[in-house]
C-alpha cells in the first residue's frame, strides 16, 4: 500500500520481465489489473492470495506482451477493459467489454481510488500512463533509467521526447514511477531521481535525443511478435 492509502502491488511475469500491477481501494479490496500478460492463472492466484477483487482491466498499449492474457482473463472476470480508442485502432485490438477511452478519462476503482489516463505517445500512438495519487504506471513510455523503443511501427522519437518531458514538467518530483518492464537497477523510482540518473533525460535538445534514441535503428520497423489475437492459444510463459 502507498502512503496515500491507495493499494498498489507489482509483480513480474514472462520472459520479457513484464511488470503486472494491481491498483485499487484497500477499503473495498477492489483493484484494477494493469497490462495482464503471460499467465492469467498466476494473475488470478495472486489476486486470491491478496484477497482482492479484480474490477477493471487497464492497458497501457496494445503490444502483445502487455495484453496477451486479456481474453483469457475475461473468461473468469466480467470487467471492463480500458484502452485509448486511438491505441485500439492502431493495434487492431478487440476484446469483449472494451471501453474506448480518451486522454484524461478517470477510472474509479472502489470508493476512493481514481485513476487518470495520461496520453503519452512515442512508443505507440496511443500509449497511456496511469496516474493515481503520487504513483504513475508508465508502461513502455519510461523505465527506470530507460525509455521505450521508438523504432517500432507507430513509434516516434520526437513525440516520445515531448511525452517524457511533459510528464516531468506536470507531475511532482516525488511521484513514484512504476515501469512496464523490470529493466532497471530498481523496480521503481521517483521522477526527480530519474532527472539525474536516466540517460535518456540527459540530452539537452530534441535533436540530440532523437539522434541517440534512433542510433543504429531503422524507423517504423515491424516488431517480431506472435499474432494478435493468438492463433494457437496463449503463450506458455
Amino acid at each position: 500500500m502507498s502512503d496515500n492509502g491507495i493499494f498498489i502491488h507489482q509483480f513480474e511475469l514472462g520472459d520479457w520481465q513484464n511488470f503486472i500491477y494491481f491498483i485499487g481501494d484497500p477499503e473495498t479490496r477492489e483493484c484494477a489489473v494493469i497490462d495482464p500478460a503471460w499467465n492469467y492463472e498466476i494473475i488470478l492466484e495472486e489476486a486470491a492470495r491478496l484477497d482482492i477483487t479484480l474490477s477493471h482491466i487497464l492497458c497501457t498499449h496494445s503490444h502483445f506482451d502487455h495484453v496477451n492474457e486479456v481474453e483469457f482473463l475475461l473468461k473468469h472476470v466480467d470487467v471492463p477493459v480500458h484502452m485509448l480508442g486511438m491505441e485500439a485502432d492502431f493495434g487492431n485490438f478487440k476484446c469483449e467489454n472494451l471501453v474506448r477511452s480518451s486522454p484524461g478519462d478517470i477510472v474509479k476503482v472502489g470508493t476512493h481510488c481514481e485513476i487518470t489516463m495520461v496520453h503519452t505517445p512515442g512508443h505507440t500512438p496511443g500509449s497511456t500512463c496511469y496516474h493515481v495519487g503520487d504513483q504513475l504506471v508508465t508502461g513502455d513510455t519510461m523505465f527506470v533509467n530507460g525509455c521505450g523503443r521508438c523504432d517500432l511501427v507507430g513509434g516516434d522519437p520526437e513525440i516520445m521526447y515531448q511525452s517524457l518531458w511533459g510528464l516531468l514538467d506536470k507531475l511532482p518530483g516525488n511521484t513514484v514511477m512504476f515501469p512496464g518492464h523490470n529493466y532497471g537497477d530498481a523496480p521503481t523510482a521517483q521522477l526527480d531521481e530519474q532527472l539525474n540518473s536516466n540517460p535518456w533525460l540527459q540530452h539537452p535538445t530534441l535533436q540530440d535525443f532523437v539522434t541517440h534514441r534512433m542510433e543504429g535503428r531503422t524507423p517504423n520497423t515491424e516488431i517480431i511478435a506472435p499474432a494478435w489475437p493468438p492463433e494457437d492459444g496463449r503463450p506458455t510463459k
